[in-house]
């Protein structure tokens, strides 16, 4: 292959080869055909000559890969023969074989910025795509592929990996190393990187929120709820405003306009202006001493528009106003005791001790949610457990927050516990904590110093549990957030083997909690305790509140006194009890509590064990107990909201579905045959789901994913009301109206809303959302589904890595994807070689930090032109702009096309005859429910004949017609056919098609009864619930009398079945133990179920849904029916 000469003219930036203008075929360079030497393999051209050309080679590709990312080039192999025929264009004279003309290429460089070329920035953007995993084989192919197919100057993959490295030093993200306290190397990504590059990205700065916000009843983001507002220490806040040209921090003294003096104590933004919630402060004379006095809980309200002077300004007009030195702070005084005590939140002289440390810049708080959670390395079913920690901003509302372009990758390990891991993560927020992280600004484009807060720690219940040092769902005391106690182990019958659904279930109860209680599952031996009926009511009483708070302080305690307990000879058997009998224990702290155990065994005699047991004392490290509570401000037993994907979708919603195909309609072919058709011509219009595939809902029951199970929710009370018992109807309505509560994003009235799902029946670990929701805003902002979405990515990073240290390998690549993911979203980076070589700076902070706004540059034309439209690569980024929040978290990107933007910006597809809820322009704060070309207005909201039977409002057409602006509609509503009263049969038939051909067979369908005149609102929809809770159908307030009433007859009737089923069961035991014993393929016979229509059966679904004994929930007695 050759390459022409060229003159100075620009190259063409569009094709990245240069434009030949003038060619000299006459004086064409001679090139060297490698390939040569294979042809003529007799002819030596002598090995001194050879060793000397392969030097000159090795020398040059040397120098090459070691020039600066600018002149990073392309090469080919130089041992790559020569792909060009011999029909080239005359007047292209031959040149060095892949060789770039770096000469020429300057403009393409700066072009392409910080790649060199078209084809490397492609390339590199195609291997670390996030959800595009390719082997090095694999793209050792694509690049065979795209010379074959004549690209020119395409690069090895070794000419990748070192662009990739001068990529990374110049804007990525250092993956650490870390040597665990339990004995386990494992790798972390530079937590302080990631924060930076978030306020550096132009795509992602807009939107998080960095202060608090007061907006009374309404709650829709984590800064608007009572754990960042009001419990967070005034030290993890944001701590300034800049006003004008003067930086305003709390803790310091400032002057207001209106000549009165005060002390801000916090900032929090009110009415979308910031507003300080200030303590007094006024000047007095004591003992002859001129000074001032805070006076605290005086606190009032002042808008950062009063504020005039600051603590400065203060100090240099002081003798001009005739005030004592604002730094002369004599005392406190409590405005309610009028104690006075000494000043001790700051030095008055100094004020607070971040202004120092930013130097001039602004300081911010950046809160994150912290994610933990395990999944397999492997694509089969084989399990191979990768611990591994996330996390995303807090501050992001929910529509940002549920995106997976906003999650980022801490760590991860196949051998390093979640809690050996936290120690790295640890270390890193105390460090940042501390210091601060230097970020650049891309909205204020200045530098600013930012330090991170962890708000919440997010996960499934067992790892919250090992998060609270907490035994888990099985032991004794099976809530991590209070003391509520659950049926003694001790108490148990060893006889009562009940049957049960599957136990491998992810909701809640995992093999994490297996092992936490701490006992080998060997039956224990001794009388039965026998309960009366007053106490069984007693417990389930409290089984469905809340009981006493756990404390961190409590724990504390509890954990030293193992500890204490561990230091003695003999006393492995009691700590087992402790951690049974108070329900703290830690894994983290357990290592090394075995550690002292073991140290002794091997010992005989007092002395030797008790020096054996000093000397591993004296080696223990200063840290024994878990890294969480070295995390400022937090408490893990408050600050690990519920997780509601596993909780409610793969709990409840599982657990009442396998229910009712595997038990209920067990036997019953004919019932399940209905339900498939039921659900198969189900109206999902509104819904925002697919159409259901009621055989596959049916069949593979055991099977489904929390996809399915969404669906399940909000559509159950209309395919199973004459296939269950009423009471089982009745508590899947409950269920289902429940679902779109907590799914909802935004709340209008908070007292109300809490009070509404307060008043819902639910399991224990449900009685703790309101206090969640309260402190942590809606549950949507705390939900894991955009976490979760992750484990399919480390899981393909594992596979496609030699899995020789996947801890450091999938770090590494997700540092990678976040140097992708940086520069294409536009971010900004230090020009570090401009940086470094220029001779006067303006304070310079670091090495590796400029606050010179010229300093910091983002990528060329070029990359930026290849996200510029919506494409694959954006689509696979997260960049395309239509895509938008659909209250419906996790979908697959393009899952559906958002022809139409409503007011909330929810995407859907306007049908005709489609329902909506419309908001009246003309009469504010009036909605109605439409439908697309027949206006229906809202006119009974009661529903009569639907309200008894489903608790769902009834439509009435009117012969109404109005013509309403688009901006006018809300949302799309899901309605359905009120069959139950109707007696809609399954007489229809509709064509199956196969192969997408139309068959001659046919299937089931429903046939409707007077479709128009009896319809309902399905108020269960969880998309958009926010609106449709306008028309949710309230229940009525349960009186604690009424509690008492339901718990003893619910009582009465479970210990009826109970005894049923041991009467049943006597025989069955009796027949198994004759010698005739069942073979593998012939099971053991199985105690008897009574049928669905039983009466009993039915009260022990009932109990069930109601008060949550559901396999892997602890309960305060016996479990019913799986």
């Amino acid at each position: 292959m050759t390459r022409a000469s060229s003159s100075s003219a620009a190259p063409d930036l569009e094709s990245d080869v240069p434009m030949v203008l003038n060619p000299v075929p006459s004086t064409a360079i001679p090139s060297m055909d490698w390939n040569l030497f294979d042809a003529h393999g007799g002819i030596d051209l002598g090995p001194s000559a050879q060793e000397q050309g392969l030097s000159q080679i090795a020398e040059t590709l040397l120098q090459y890969m070691e020039d600066d990312p600018d002149n990073i080039g392309s090469d080919d192999d130089l041992d790559e023969p020569d792909e060009r025929s011999d029909n080239e264009e005359e007047g292209i004279p031959l040149g060095g074989v892949g060789w770039r003309e770096r000469t020429t290429s300057s403009a393409i460089s700066r072009y392409w910025y910080p790649w060199p070329d078209r084809i490397t920035c492609t390339l590199d953007i195609l291997m670390h795509l996030p959800r595009s995993v390719f082997s090095h084989r694999q793209l050792d192919l694509f690049l065979w592929l795209l010379k074959e197919n004549g690209v020119n100057d395409v690069p090895t993959m070794k000419t990748m990996q070192s662009l990739n490295d001068a990529l990374q030093k110049l804007c990525g993200v250092t993956s650490l190393a870390y040597d665990g306290a339990l004995g386990h190397k494992y790798f972390v990504n530079d937590l302080a990187q990631l924060i930076a590059q978030e306020m550096a990205n132009p795509k992602v700065h807009p939107h998080p929120k960095f202060y608090p916000e007061d907006v009374g009843d309404k709650l829709s983001e984590a800064n608007q709820a009572d754990r960042w507002l009001k419990e967070l220490d005034a030290d993890q806040l944001t701590p300034m405003v800049r006003i004008g040209r003067s930086d305003f921090y709390i803790h310091k003294p400032a002057y207001l306009r209106d000549k009165r003096y005060c002390m801000p104590v916090q900032w929090f933004l009110c009415d979308q202006k910031l507003v300080a919630q200030c303590w007094g402060f006024k000047p007095i004379i004591t003992d002859g001493q001129s000074g001032w006095a805070v006076i605290k809980r005086d606190n009032y309200e002042v808008p950062a528009d009063l504020f005039l002077k600051n603590l400065p300004e203060m100090q240099r007009d002081a003798s001009l106003y005739g005030i004592p030195d604002p730094t002369n702070i004599l005392y406190t005084i409590d405005s309610q005791t009028n104690l006075h005590e000494p000043w001790l939140l700051t030095d008055p002289c100094k004020g607070n001790g971040w202004r120092e440390k930013a130097r001039g810049a602004r300081v911010m708080s950046f809160p994150i949610w912290l994610y933990c959670d395990d999944t397999s390395g492997n694509v089969s079913k084989k399990w191979n457990k990768h611990n591994s920690f996330l996390f995303t901003p807090a501050g992001l509302p929910c529509s940002e927050g549920q995106k997976e372009y906003n999650v980022h990758f801490l760590s991860t390990s196949n051998i390093a516990l979640p809690l050996e891991m936290l120690d790295g993560i640890a270390d890193q927020l105390a460090e940042a904590e501390k210091n601060g992280i230097w970020a650049w600004d891309c909205e204020l484009q200045e530098a600013v110093l930012v330090f991170p807060v962890v708000l919440a720690m997010l996960g499934d219940n067992p790892m919250q549990s090992e998060f609270a040092c907490h035994i888990g769902l099985r032991g004794k005391f099976f809530c991590r957030v209070c003391d509520v106690k659950g049926k003694d182990v001790n108490d148990r019958d060893p006889s009562e083997h009940l049957p049960t659904l599957d136990t491998n279930s992810d909701c809640g109860s995992d093999h994490a909690s297996n092992r936490s209680t701490g006992h080998s599952g060997a039956k224990r031996k001794g009388k039965k305790i026998i309960e009366d009926l007053k106490q069984m009511v007693k417990q389930i009483g409290n089984f469905i509140k809340p009981g006493k708070a756990r404390t961190k302080a409590a724990t504390l305690d509890q954990l030293n006194t193992y500890f204490a307990e561990a230091q003695k000879i003999g006393t492995e058997t009691k700590l087992k009890t402790m951690w049974t009998e108070s329900g703290v224990k830690d894994t983290y702290q357990l290592h090394f509590l075995q550690h002292l155990q073991n140290s002794f065994k091997k010992k005989r005699g007092a002395m030797n064990r008790q020096k054996a047991l000093d000397e591993e004392i004296a080696a223990l490290p200063e840290n024994t107990s878990s890294p969480v509570w070295r995390i400022k401000g937090l408490d893990p037993h408050r600050n690990t909201p519920m997780e509601i994907l596993h909780v409610i979708l793969l709990g409840f919603v599982k657990y009442f579905w396998q229910d009712l195909i595997h038990n209920q309609l067990k036997g019953k072919e004919d019932k399940k045959a209905l339900l498939e058709t039921r659900l198969s011509s189900l109206d999902v219009s509104g819904l925002g789901i697919s159409p259901l595939a009621g055989h596959t809902l049916v069949t593979y029951a055991g099977s489904l994913t929390g996809r399915d199970f969404r669906a399940i929710a909000q559509v159950a009370p209309y395919v199973i009301y004459d296939l269950v018992s009423e009471e089982c109807c009745d508590a899947w309505i409950s269920l289902s109206k429940m679902i779109p509560l907590i799914w909802q994003p935004q709340i209008d009235n908070l007292d109300s809303f809490l009070a509404t799902l307060t008043n819902e029946p639910k399991f224990h670990i449900l009685v703790h959302l309101p206090e969640h929701v309260r402190r942590f805003g809606p549950a949507m902002l705390f939900v894991t589904e955009a976490f979760e979405s992750l484990n399919a990515i480390i899981r393909a990073k594992s596979v496609h890595s030699n899995r020789h240290a996947p801890s450091r390998d999938i770090g590494h690549a997700f540092a990678q994807g976040n140097q992708v993911r940086h520069l294409l979203s536009g971010g900004l980076f230090l020009l570090k070689d401009l940086f470094e070589s220029r001779s006067v700076n303006p304070e310079p902070i670091s090495k590796s930090f400029s606050r010179c706004k010229t300093d910091w540059t983002s990528v060329g034309p070029g990359p930026a032109s290849l996200v510029a439209a919506s494409n694959t690569v954006t689509g696979y980024l997260g960049l395309d702009d239509m895509l938008v929040h659909d209250r419906h978290p996790a979908n697959a990107l393009h899952e559906s096309d958002p022809l139409l933007k409503l007011a909330d910006t929810s995407p859907i597809l306007i049908t005709i005859n489609q329902f909506v809820i419309v908001c009246n322009q003309s009469v504010p704060g009036e909605n109605f429910v439409g439908q697309i070309k027949e206006i229906l207005q809202h006119v009974d909201r009661d529903g009569a004949f639907s309200q008894d039977m489903y608790g769902m409002p009834g439509l009435k057409g009117t012969n109404e017609y109005r013509l309403m602006s688009l901006r006018d509609l809300l949302c799309m509503v899901n309605v359905q056919h009120d069959c139950a009263s109707r007696k809609c049969e399954a007489t229809g038939a509709a064509p199956v098609y196969q192969e997408r051909e139309r068959t001659d067979k046919t299937k089931a369908t429903i046939i409707h009864h007077d479709y128009a005149s009896h319809l309902m609102l399905n108020t269960t929809q969880m998309r958009d619930a926010r609106h449709l809770q306008l028309y949710h159908i309230s229940e009525a307030r349960v009186t604690d009398e009424e509690v008492t009433h339901i718990l003893r007859e619910s009582t009465k009737k479970e210990v009826v079945i109970h005894n049923q089923l041991l009467q049943s069961a006597r025989p069955t035991h009796i027949l198994a133990s004759r010698p005739s014993s069942p073979t593998a393929n012939q099971p053991a016979v199985q105690p008897p179920v009574p049928p669905a229509s039983h009466p009993a059966r039915r009260s022990a679904v009932s109990n069930m849904t109601q008060y949550g004994s559901l396999p892997h929930m602890p309960v305060p007695h016996f479990h019913p029916y799986p």
